[in-house]
């Protein structure tokens, strides 16, 4: 391989490389817009109920395999 062959491979290795990249942030900012969308649909908690720290809601997860 000549060294002009090289170059140019390298050079659009780099590009590749760069269009990666953005996409991945284009995706992840996408993802974030997406959950914070997601949180704003869950209602508040009504008033006057607060959370009971003690309690096991939430804690046990239930995974079979």
């Amino acid at each position: 391989m000549n060294i002009a062959a090289t170059g140019t491979a390298l050079s659009a290795l780099n590009f590749h490389m760069e269009h990666a990249a953005k996409m991945n942030k284009v995706v992840m900012d996408q993802v974030e817009t997406q959950g914070e969308m997601i949180l704003n649909l869950i209602p508040d908690n009504p008033a006057g109920v607060k959370a009971d720290p003690t309690s096991a809601v939430g804690q046990i997860i239930d995974v079979q395999v």
